[in-house]
């Protein structure tokens, strides 16, 4: 068995004095309730980017006597494998890193659809099968998509065909606003297309989640409190909230 690289007993210094020294940094935090999260995607190994947020997330959810959330973000079966998984968790475990919870996003996808579903319902999203290369012009230029106005009723047709298998071209896109400063909010897309067969769940969906979609409404499910997020996510934290 490896031993853990940390060891909160026997470190060569106060670790309780660390953590009274970063306590402020979570705002609105109480003790007993804050809820960390480590979202991972397995198509890959963990590298020392990874390392630090895994990292952030463990000592912040202990430092308030919370829980970690190791969650698999597995919504693209293209990319993913169950030895990512496993190895994952045994790098985690080396670096002292053990989850209080660890859950998938493909367990949700069940509610991923029902909500889109809704949105469907409701206008804020729609069925498009503009090409990769063109939607990714349209959205820098600010077009709108020639499939934009469609009603819920022809969206929610084309969304049961997907759902079917038999609209593989298609996607679900948000319906926000193509005008917006921050491009991250021309109307991403949110559900798309595959026939590949996922690694939990083989080829029981047609439709997969975006982590865009999935992120923000598992944290919500999961009672995550505190989203600690990089650099890199800055122009998606606007579409996070929305």
């Amino acid at each position: 068995m490896v031993e853990p690289i940390i060891k909160d007993s026997s470190s060569t210094f106060d670790l309780q004095k660390t953590y009274d020294l970063y306590r402020h940094l979570l705002k609105g935090a109480k003790d007993g309730e804050v809820v960390t999260r480590f979202p991972r995607e397995p198509s890959g190994y963990l590298h020392l980017g990874h390392v630090k947020a895994a990292m952030l997330n463990y000592h912040f959810a202990k430092m308030w006597k919370g829980k970690l959330i190791i969650r698999f973000d597995d919504t693209n079966p293209n990319k993913e494998k169950t030895e990512y998984v496993q190895s994952i968790l045994e790098d985690l475990a080396t670096l002292g890193i053990i989850a209080d919870v660890v859950t998938y996003t493909s367990d949700y996808f069940g509610k991923l659809e029902e909500l889109m579903k809704k949105a469907i319902e409701q206008g804020k999203a729609y069925c498009d099968d503009t090409p990769v290369e063109v939607m990714r012009k349209e959205r820098g230029d600010g077009i709108e998509s020639k499939h934009r106005n469609m009603t819920p009723e022809e969206n929610l047709k084309i969304w049961d065909l997907m759902r079917a298998g038999r609209a593989k071209e298609w996607c679900v896109r948000g319906k926000i606003s193509m005008s917006a400063k921050n491009k991250c909010m021309r109307d991403p897309v949110l559900f798309r297309s595959s026939d590949v067969s996922h690694h939990r769940v083989g080829k029981k969906y047609s439709v997969y989640p975006t982590y865009d979609w999935a992120c923000p409404i598992v944290d919500s499910i999961e009672g995550v409190t505190h989203t600690l997020r990089t650099n890199e996510y800055a122009d998606r934290n606007e579409m996070y909230t929305w």
